[in-house]
């Protein structure tokens, strides 16, 4: 399985999770920003390693998207994040270019303050950057009983629409998550992609060739050799052609379109005739309270009670893995590395290196 030998860092420094925030939080700072929301934005990023989302962690964007950003003037160091619209149950937000991870924060926790007061909170980010996995701000509705739910949109043009030649929009995620009782919650975090670009990356890092739908070039011919990544263009959406349910991937994207970008009035990947550097991106939060259907601790017990039974079906005899449902083996990547530390590639230990040196900050790791 590609996925699992993707899991597997050849020869990893083991680093654990409170020196490596501070560490990343730490080279934030010396690119200007705020010390608490340098601090936000790496406890996001090293969140994503403890869940085990290694595409979304600190190994990878770092240069493709946050320090590099910083550095060069196209993510703002210290933006002036301002609610632009508001009624009781939404608000639309303009994160002035900064970290996309702070204005989602603040959006996701001011949809669950609407949603104590009226049942449901809806909130949209505009003018923003990448903002992590899609998943943390889902889960941010558990400890308060509730439901949660991400999207954004935007980027680099990279998923080709379903018979179409060249990409037009991002990869477009969503996450939503459900509160359980015993079991690990229900958390689905997904690219309207098959899968998102940055496993492309790191299967380029690893040298190992890739599935048909990871990539494609401008003829629309699969690339799954890995030599030959240069040739991609982008990505299928999820379902890769018509027949396997591409429509559907579609369809998923452009939803994160619409509630991302077309709701708030910010212009999509795909109609933005100069892409600006390193992307454009707008998000959507949303929060429903349980308790105004039911009383939490019931839902809680039959979500057990559901997830129980999922996990107790019968294996297929030629299975290549356990029975799992999304946000189950999350919460097992969460236990190790709690016990072992994040496993850091060799190329993500010399990067940070060398920007410690740029930067002129202690190496602490």
């Amino acid at each position: 399985m590609v996925l699992e030998k993707l899991k597997h860092v050849p020869n990893p420094t083991y680093v654990h999770k409170e020196p490596l925030t501070d560490f990343v939080a730490n080279l934030f700072i010396a690119a200007g920003m705020r010390t608490d929301e340098a601090q936000l934005c790496s406890k996001i990023l090293v969140d994503a390693d403890m869940n085990g989302i290694d595409t979304h962690g600190v190994c990878y964007n770092l240069d493709l998207h946050y320090l590099t950003g910083l550095l060069n003037g196209y993510i703002k160091a210290k933006p002036d994040i301002e609610i632009k619209y508001e009624t009781p149950c939404t608000a639309v937000i303009d994160a002035d270019q900064g970290m996309g991870m702070i204005a989602s924060v603040k959006a996701m926790e001011l949809a669950i303050d609407k949603a104590k007061t009226n049942g449901m909170g809806s909130v949209a980010v505009k003018n923003s950057s990448h903002y992590g996995a899609a998943g943390f701000y889902a889960r941010m509705a558990l400890e308060h009983d509730m439901i949660g739910y991400s999207m954004s949109s935007g980027g680099l043009g990279v998923i080709i629409p379903m018979n179409a030649r060249y990409p037009w929009m991002g990869t477009n995620p969503m996450a939503f998550a459900a509160p359980a009782g015993d079991e690990p919650p229900f958390v689905i975090d997904m690219a309207s992609s098959m899968t998102s670009y940055g496993k492309v990356s790191i299967a380029q890092a690893f040298g190992v060739n890739i599935p048909e739908g990871w990539a494609q070039n401008e003829n629309g011919e699969a690339i799954t050799e890995i030599s030959r990544r240069s040739e991609a263009i982008g990505q299928p959406p999820l379902g890769g052609k018509y027949d396997t349910g591409a429509h559907k991937g579609t369809g998923i994207g452009i939803m994160a379109d619409v509630l991302s970008g077309i709701l708030p009035g910010e212009p999509i990947t795909g109609m933005l005739p100069d892409a600006p550097k390193g992307g454009r991106f707008c998000h959507y939060f949303q929060a429903t309270r349980i308790d105004n259907f039911r009383p939490a601790k019931e839902f809680k017990n039959d979500m057990d009670k559901m997830l129980r039974a999922y996990l107790k079906q019968e294996p297929a005899p030629n299975a290549e893995g356990q029975i799992q449902y999304p946000g189950y083996p999350d919460a097992k990547y969460v236990e190790k590395r709690k016990r072992n530390g994040v496993p850091l590639p060799q190329h993500t230990v010399e990067y940070f290196q060398k920007m410690a040196k740029v930067l002129k900050i202690e190496f602490t790791i």
